[in-house]
C-alpha cells in the first residue's frame, strides 16, 4: 500500500460516519483496492480495474467501498455510481443464475433434518438455529443468562438447565439489520434442543461460541465456524435458501413471514435472492399469498 493509499484510507477510518459493520467491511475492501488502485485515479482508471472482476456481486461492492472513501474525501465519483447502478441487472441475472444451479444442486430440507438429527453439543445448536430459524451466523453468537438480564446489551439465551420443562429463550439486539427492525426474541420449546444445550455445561455469563480464551467470537470467528461446522459446509445462506424452498413447497406462507421477522430480511429479499426459484420462472411461488 502506498503512502498516499494508506493516508486516504486513514482519513477515511478517522472520520467517515456508518455503521460498525458495515465500515468494517468497507476498510476490509479498501485494504486490498489500495494494493490494486490509487484511490486518486481517475474514474475511468478505476473502472477498468473493476471491470476485471468477474462476479457482479463483488465488483459493485468494490465499487461502493471506492464511492464511499471518495465521497469523503470530496473526489469525484459520478461514473462509479453510474456504473454501480448500470450492475443492477447483470445481478440480478447472476442471483438468478446461481438460484438455478443451487436448486440443482443443493439437498433438500428432509436432507438437513436428518443430517441435524446426527450433530451433538454446539454443531446441533448452531445448525438447528440456521435449519428451523433461519438466522444469521451473528444472531447465534450469544452469551448464556440463567435470568432475563434487566438491560440487554448483547445477544443472550436465557436458560434453566434445572427447569422441569425445556425452554430456551434467544433476546438478540445485535444483527445485520437490528437498526431496521429492532431488538427481537426467539422461544424454544423443543426437548432435543434444551438437552443438547444442557449438556454443554455452560455457566451463567459464558460465551456460547467463544474463542480459545473465553472471550466472545468475533463476526469472523463465527463466519469461519459457520463455513466449517454447518451441514455440508454450506453456511447459513445456503441453510437459509433450503428452508425457504421447503416452506414455498408446503405453501407454509405464515411461516415465510416468521422467518422474515426472525432472521430480520424484507420478505421481498426472502422472495427474491433466499428464493431457490427465483431462476425457474415456470415454478409459481406466490401463488394464494
Amino acid at each position: 500500500m502506498s503512502d498516499t493509499n494508506n493516508a486516504y484510507l486513514q482519513s477515511f477510518i478517522a472520520g467517515a460516519k456508518g455503521g460498525e459493520f458495515a465500515m468494517r467491511g468497507y476498510v476490509t475492501k479498501l485494504k486490498k483496492l489500495a494494493k490494486e488502485v490509487k484511490f486518486d485515479d481517475p474514474e475511468s482508471s478505476l473502472l477498468e480495474h473493476l471491470g476485471k472482476v468477474q462476479n457482479p456481486n463483488t465488483r459493485s461492492n468494490k465499487a461502493f467501498a471506492l464511492i464511499r472513501l471518495r465521497r469523503h474525501l470530496k473526489m469525484p465519483t459520478f461514473e462509479l455510481e453510474v456504473m454501480r447502478e448500470d450492475l443492477k441487472k447483470e445481478i440480478m441475472a447472476h442471483r438468478k443464475k446461481k438460484a438455478t444451479a443451487d436448486l440443482e444442486k443443493l439437498i433438500s430440507y428432509e436432507g438437513l433434518l436428518t443430517k441435524l438429527d446426527a450433530l451433538s453439543g454446539k454443531d446441533y445448536i448452531m445448525n438447528y438455529m440456521w435449519v428451523k430459524h433461519g438466522l444469521r451466523n451473528k444472531d447465534i453468537n450469544v452469551a448464556v443468562k440463567r435470568q432475563k438480564p434487566k438491560e440487554i446489551t448483547e445477544n443472550v439465551i436465557v436458560f434453566n438447565p434445572n427447569s422441569k420443562s425445556p425452554k430456551a429463550t434467544y433476546h438478540i439486539t445485535d444483527y445485520k439489520t437490528a437498526s431496521t427492525y429492532g431488538d427481537k426474541s426467539i422461544v424454544i420449546t423443543d426437548k432435543r434442543f434444551f438437552e443438547e444445550l444442557s449438556k454443554l455445561g455452560l455457566k451463567n455469563n459464558q460465551y456460547l461460541f467463544s474463542k480459545q480464551d473465553g472471550t466472545k467470537a468475533t463476526v469472523n470467528y463465527m463466519n469461519v465456524l459457520a463455513s466449517r461446522r454447518s451441514n455440508n459446509q454450506y453456511g447459513e445462506g445456503r441453510i437459509a435458501k433450503i428452508l425457504i424452498k421447503h416452506l414455498l413447497d408446503t405453501k407454509q406462507y405464515g411461516k415465510i413471514e416468521l422467518i422474515s421477522k426472525q432472521r430480520g430480511t424484507a420478505l421481498s429479499t426472502i422472495y427474491d435472492p433466499y428464493n431457490l426459484y427465483a431462476g425457474n420462472q415456470a415454478v409459481p411461488v406466490y401463488d394464494n399469498l
